[in-house]
């Protein structure tokens, strides 16, 4: 009997022996429930304005067709290819964000000028930024590893290609966007070694300017003034916050049934930015921790594969992808908590989006690449 015990925990240890296999059995998890929460938070919105309640859910599951075969191919790349394709691949990335400033093709929403439209789909650039960044930061600091204590002719260098792609996304009236793209490049920084000196360099160099990108919008400090005080203004700025608070007080524990919420009617942002909302009122709090716990379960798994690759390039990529992936995760559940301002950062996998989504998919195939190199 104790054999057959025995033999019984030894396949279950094989099933999951790979942190490969596990990483990609929580990502399929995330993305079958992400699309179940976005079909209940998008039904009732898109049945009344768009007269079409399939409408989100069906071009979200292009998007992941889309990004499935954008992932498979990515783990087709050989290592040596994927690193002399980063250059290319930061241009192209480069040029995408430049097209939002081009009348004809870019697109206005809201005053912001994010996206690009082809074809009929529109598509929001500077996600890909937050990718494309760290995959040069990861080579360029691989190759100059031996002299990282060089401010003047490696570090400042890196540090002005940060600059100028934060500043591009900044002028696009995506300063959520340009901030974390910032705060990405200077987790990479650190985590490449990077003296405690030069770091604190670069960012009391980067300190005024960013006081001031926030105070060039007066909706900017509005955002900051309704998060302190949302019931100033219940029916306008403070709406959002006072919704998702009320979904997720609703939910209590247990929820109240999938697609049974009903806060998410008439809220216009329960499938974007605060679709966590939706989920807390219908799958409770229990629900939430839950899909934190995934969350948290990728980024676990998704270090421990970091930690153990052959070539730091490897190492800073992977590692600054799931810094970027988590940090999302973070940021987004901390608005809907009404812990910090209104963002605009996406929940990724589950915020309605083919930007976000393709993004996604990508890092997720990067990830699955990078895993099967040799291990130290």
């Amino acid at each position: 009997m104790k054999m057959a015990v025995g033999d019984k925990k030894l396949r279950w240890e094989r099933v999951f022996q790979s942190r490969e296999d596990l990483l990609l059995l929580i990502f399929l998890l995330l993305v079958g429930l992400g699309a179940a929460a976005l079909f209940s938070s998008s039904y009732n919105f898109c049945r009344i304005y768009l007269n079409d309640p399939l409408y989100m859910i069906r071009r979200q599951l292009i998007w992941i067709a889309i990004g499935s075969f954008l992932a498979f191919a990515v783990t087709r790349i050989p290592l040596e290819k994927l690193k002399d394709s980063v250059p290319w691949i930061l241009a192209v990335v480069l040029l995408l964000n430049l097209m939002t400033y081009v009348p004809g093709i870019s697109v206005i929403r809201g005053g912001a000028r994010r996206w690009i439209e082809l074809g009929g789909f529109s598509f929001q650039p500077s996600e890909l930024v937050k990718v494309a960044l760290v995959l040069y930061l990861g080579r360029m600091l691989e190759k100059n590893r031996k002299r990282l204590d060089d401010m003047s002719h490696v570090i400042m260098p890196l540090f002005v290609v940060t600059l100028f792609l934060t500043g591009i996304i900044y002028f696009q009236n995506d300063f959520s966007s340009a901030v974390f793209v910032f705060m990405l490049s200077m987790i990479l920084f650190f985590i490449a070694g990077v003296s405690l000196k030069n770091m604190a360099i670069m960012l009391g160099f980067s300190a005024i300017p960013m006081v001031l990108m926030v105070l060039a919008r007066s909706y900017r400090i509005e955002r900051i003034l309704t998060w302190l005080s949302p019931m100033k203004d219940p029916t306008g700025t403070g709406y959002q916050i006072l919704k998702a608070r009320e979904a997720l007080i609703q939910g209590g524990f247990w929820g109240v049934g999938i697609g049974q919420g009903q806060e998410k009617i008439g809220f216009s942002a329960a499938h974007s930015d605060f679709v966590i909302a939706v989920v807390g009122e219908e799958a409770g709090f229990l629900g939430v921790v839950i899909l934190l716990t995934l969350f948290y379960l990728l980024m676990v798994k998704g270090f421990g594969l970091a930690l153990s690759r052959k070539s730091l390039f490897s190492f800073y990529v992977m590692t600054g992808l799931i810094c970027g992936l988590f940090f999302q995760v973070l940021i987004n559940f901390a608005v809907v908590c009404g812990f910090i301002p209104v963002t605009g950062i996406p929940l990724p996998l589950f915020s309605s989006g083919g930007s976000s989504t393709l993004t996604a998919f990508f890092t997720f195939g990067l990830l699955l690449n990078l895993s099967r190199e040799g291990k130290r």
